[in-house]
């Protein structure tokens, strides 16, 4: 009957040591996932900010219309737009969470975000037709331009426009995967907790 008592003990502590080492691993396998989602949440603001970028450099080349033949209009059009366009920015990357908040403070800014971005593209597209046209009516109503220059004018707009909206795009469609993948690690963090 003692030996059975014994071995009672000897399994308790058994027991004992391994939910000390499993409650272990969990802390350290809570540790590595905020870590994971620190780092997604980093790639998310890099690729949020880019945008402000090319709003930047949007702003310093607007003057370089008045060489082709653009008013002062056309310039202040796109500076408006522009810094409209960078507040913009800036008020929906203010809703990517730092990951050392609470879990769902966190999701909950993140859905932000996404609500955000996705209400913005309405307002963006059509304000991206708005200026093209706008610089392309102020171009040809003020350039005495040959039929060579106008059809290289159209063309470089007309392959700026592509490539400027595959990049934006493809930037958005990155957004929203990294915002996807930081709301599924933030789920599984709320698991395994």
């Amino acid at each position: 009957m003692e030996t059975n008592d014994n071995n009672l003990l000897e399994m308790q502590e058994q027991m004992k040591v391994l939910r000390e080492k499993l409650e272990n691993e969990k802390i350290i396998n809570n540790r590595i996932m905020r870590k994971t989602s620190s780092l997604t949440a980093n790639r998310l603001k890099f690729k949020a900010n880019v945008p402000i970028l090319f709003g930047v450099a949007a702003i310093l080349l607007a003057p370089s219309y008045l060489n082709l033949g653009a008013s002062w209009f056309s310039v202040i059009f796109t500076w408006a737009l522009m810094l409209i366009c960078i507040a913009a920015t800036i008020l929906c990357n203010r809703y990517i969470p730092s990951m050392d908040k609470d879990l769902v403070s966190a999701a909950e800014d993140l859905t932000k975000f996404k609500k955000f971005h996705a209400e913005w593209i309405k307002f963006a597209i059509p304000m991206i037709i708005i200026w093209v046209g706008a610089i392309v009516w102020d171009v040809m109503r003020g350039a005495d331009m040959s039929q060579t220059d106008q059809i290289a004018f159209f063309s470089g707009l007309a392959v700026g426009v592509i490539l400027g909206g595959l990049i934006g795009f493809k930037l958005r469609r990155d957004q929203l995967e990294a915002a996807d993948d930081l709301l599924d690690q933030i789920e599984d963090l709320k698991k395994s907790r």
